[in-house]
């Protein structure tokens, strides 16, 4: 009997028919939040147990000794676990068995954004102009240097949490007001096309899921309450840059897992917004617009598995919605392959017990594809303007060449 460990709930399912495929047949879950497996998915050999959001390096290690698996898994969720990698990190380095998680080298510029930019201008990263604030009164003499419009970030906060926008002095104010943890980063905000990339490292190789555009950056930071379109192609410098960037990483961070990176597109270059070193909100949009799963992917490479090749098989877009009661989703476009994530289901996403939804889909029709954001629209259930999805799928087709598979 083999048994495998995984620390964090997010997308489990996913993990558990590539583990039964290799003969695992007892699993244990470490969860921050309660829930019923049998809900989830089938339980049979599951076990779910709660995750303390403090753990040290300490803690994982004891439960590391308790447990005993064939196989130790970290899968950090968005929602509250953003720093436990790097106490991850510093566990698989002391336990003698397969952890399978990432260097506490690379999980702190991921987990840290203070570190991230401090490392980021140490190495010629290409991160926004800052400054590292320890008090409200170096933000203010920051600001004054970089001037508006600014994003303020603290070092280590939770998914959505610790952003912050401000574009004039007063309102700088009202964020510093209301209170700001410190250290805290203060970047100049670069305007641009938000864009996202998932990867996996594994044995020294690295594996990409098409760049996915989150549309134009905007004063909420929330790329969630966007249209997101995949695939979108880098101009030459911009993706040169990315590949340079991700060599310095691979080289010498040591990524084991998947990670992801956050940038934005302005002109011909990036600007690094911040790395995440877990799979999270484009996994569903990589499934649906190549067919490989990363979450599978992921599985299959803590078992020793090589890293597949990825290939981009349809425009595929992810509709940030509202789940009605009564209301149903429109008719999809025909052929179309249909992905529909609900808050309600606790190890889906970061956004939990909302009515929020995301409704991901390959489109093989620009026009079906206009038809049925239009009907989403009026049927009350888009959470974004009809007329930004409209331009992501007209970008997606531009790229990928009008029908799906062509």
């Amino acid at each position: 009997m083999k048994k495998a460990l995984i620390f964090g709930e997010y997308k489990i399912a996913r993990f558990l028919p590539v583990l039964r495929d290799r003969g695992y047949t007892d699993f244990v879950v470490y969860s921050a939040i309660e829930f019923d497996s049998a809900l989830e998915f089938d339980d049979e050999g599951v076990e779910v147990k709660l995750l303390s959001l403090d753990w040290t390096a300490d803690d994982v290690v004891r439960v590391l000794e308790a447990e005993r698996p064939d196989v130790a898994i970290a899968n950090p969720y968005a929602h509250g676990q953003e720093q436990l990698p790097i106490v991850y990190g510093q566990a698989a380095a002391r336990w003698d068995g397969r952890f399978v998680a990432h260097s506490a080298a690379f999980a702190e510029v991921a987990c840290d954004k203070v570190k991230l930019h401090e490392t980021g201008v140490e190495r010629g990263w290409p991160v926004p102009a800052g400054a590292v604030c320890a008090d409200a009164d170096a933000v203010t003499d920051a600001a004054r240097e970089l001037g508006f419009p600014l994003v303020i970030k603290e070092a280590q906060a939770q998914a959505g949490d610790g952003r912050f926008y401000a574009a004039s002095a007063e309102e700088l104010e009202a964020v510093l007001a209301a209170g700001l943890a410190f250290p805290a980063i203060v970047q100049t905000f670069k305007q641009g096309v938000e864009t996202g990339i998932e990867l996996i490292s594994a044995g020294g190789e690295l594996m990409r899921w098409p760049v996915v555009s989150m549309g134009p950056l905007d004063a909420g930071l929330d790329p969630s309450l966007r249209a997101r379109v995949a695939p979108y192609t880098l101009p030459e410098g911009a993706a040169a840059r990315l590949e340079a960037f991700l060599t310095d990483i691979q080289e010498n961070f040591a990524p084991y897992g998947p990670w992801q990176i956050d940038f934005a597109v302005v002109g011909d270059d990036i600007v690094v917004l911040e790395i995440n070193p877990r799979l999270g909100g484009l996994s569903d949009l990589g499934l649906t617009g190549t067919g490989t799963d990363p979450h599978a992917v992921f599985t299959g490479t803590a078992l020793g598995d090589p890293l597949p090749e990825v290939r981009t098989r349809a425009v595929a877009i992810e509709l940030p919605s509202t789940e009605i009661p009564g209301v149903e989703v429109p008719a999809h476009p025909e052929g179309a392959d249909v992905m529909r994530v609900t808050a309600r289901k606790p190890t889906n996403r970061c956004f939990i017990n909302t009515d929020r939804m995301q409704l991901v889909t390959t489109i093989g029709d620009l026009e079906a594809g206009r038809r049925w954001v239009k009907e989403l629209d009026a049927a009350g259930l888009l959470r974004c303007s009809p007329e930004s999805a409209y331009r992501q799928l007209e970008q997606g087709f531009e790229i990928f060449g009008g029908k799906a598979g062509s």
